[in-house]
């Protein structure tokens, strides 16, 4: 009767802790990246009774050990790592990871792992989980190249600075000109270029026809000039020189000369009216970072106040051999732990690392039905074991009363 009372107490806390299990998975239903917890019991200590035996030669047959239970116990606390839906909300740098993975973030001594993806800049720039406040970690790009073969590290913009102009090199200048035009027939077109401190400047490229199949290219700035002769084959194709350089004397205290080169191969001279316009050119001004937003694959792509838009970053995920191993610390963190193994930190969609959904936040992966039969089983588990141990006090009860009397 004893053993009957502690099986069921074993089966009221095994229940009860069940319970606390769901219960926090439907309280976090709507938590974004939550993976709901799952409940394994486990049979408890058995008493032999009578130890089983073989058949024999003596013509005994064999018998099955009898073994009493002594009740349940909690096997495992689980993780479920399944896939939460996605749900987009337009927010620029809210980011979820459909496949495995987890972001990287840091309080500036550990280093935690994270499904949640609302991210935010602090007032530093800092881009931060906007739920914990801890450092996201990545690589920053360098002339919009990422190199992720290094360590990952905060990930900071310089909102509003300025970055350095660039100087114009090259330009190129693309059209049509005339085969039938008369010799003398003049055709412009004007090309703005940059100087070292972003100083923008006028080339005008003055085309002129000099004979049949031949035009003089010349590319002016003030007093400076530089030209070249063209010429066209039957097919009006260009051939020989495709480019003439310019070297512009500044006075601005810019860098001097300036050393422009106009590249011309892209001009044809068919039987059609006349038109040439610049077509690419290098070199910007001085631009203000103004915001910065997530890309597909995680990369960060900061826009310009010249309109340019430039990676800026990449965001770095973690994997693990066994990520249900890792230990919750609470606000939807996790840290590594010895069951766990140890985090292989890359970018995205690289060595089984799922891709990075920009945009959009993972919900939590509970299913509210599933959990609501899960607590109504747990609540019927719970009162069965209450009724053996009152069941076993009305048994004590009755030997009681026969030693009373």
């Amino acid at each position: 009767m004893n053993r009957a009372l502690f099986a069921g107490l074993s089966g009221t806390i095994a229940f009860q802790n069940r319970l606390d299990v769901v219960a926090n998975n439907l309280a976090n239903a709507n938590t974004v990246g939550y993976k709901e917890g799952q409940v394994t019991f486990l049979d408890a200590l058995y008493q032999t009774l009578r130890g089983g035996r073989a058949g024999s030669d003596l013509g005994l047959g064999g018998l099955n050990p009898m073994q009493i239970g002594s009740g349940v116990s909690l096997g495992s606390i689980q993780v479920r790592q399944t896939q939460g839906s996605l749900e987009r909300t337009g927010q620029p740098l809210d980011s979820a990871i459909e496949g495995a993975g987890m972001f990287v973030v840091s309080d500036g001594v550990g280093t935690f792992y994270t499904r949640d993806g609302a991210l935010v800049l602090d007032n530093t720039n800092t881009l931060v989980g906007a739920t914990s406040g801890y450092r996201v970690q990545g690589w920053m790009a360098t002339e919009g190249q990422v190199d992720s073969t290094g360590p990952a590290s905060d990930l900071v913009f310089q909102m509003g600075q300025l970055s350095p102009p660039q100087p114009t090199e090259n330009a190129t200048v693309m059209g049509n000109l005339d085969a039938e035009a008369a010799d003398a027939t003049e055709i412009q077109t004007t090309i703005s270029v940059y100087d070292s401190l972003g100083e923008m400047h006028q080339i005008t490229v003055t085309l002129t026809k000099t004979d049949t199949n031949e035009w003089e290219a010349e590319a002016t700035f003030g007093a400076d000039s530089a030209s070249t002769t063209l010429t066209f084959d039957a097919n009006g194709a260009l051939t020989g020189t495709e480019s003439v350089t310019l070297d512009m004397t500044l006075t601005n205290g810019a860098t001097s000369p300036l050393s422009v080169t106009v590249a011309l191969g892209q001009i044809t001279q068919l039987a059609q009216t006349s038109s040439v316009a610049i077509s690419a050119q290098d070199g910007r001004p001085a631009a203000a970072l103004v915001s910065v937003q997530v890309s597909e694959n995680g990369l960060i792509d900061g826009k310009f106040s010249d309109g340019r838009t430039l990676s800026l970053a990449q965001l770095a995920l973690a994997s693990f051999p066994n990520p249900g191993g890792l230990r919750r610390t609470g606000g939807n963190l996790y840290e590594e732990a010895p069951a766990s193994g140890p985090a292989a930190i890359g970018p995205a969609g690289s060595a089984g690392r799922g891709r990075i959904v920009a945009g959009a936040l993972e919900m939590s992966n509970v299913d509210l039905t599933k959990a609501f039969v899960d607590m109504i089983t747990t609540q019927r588990g719970f009162q069965a074991s209450t009724r053996v141990i009152s069941a076993a006090d009305e048994l004590l009860e009755d030997v009681i009363r026969l030693i009373r009397s």
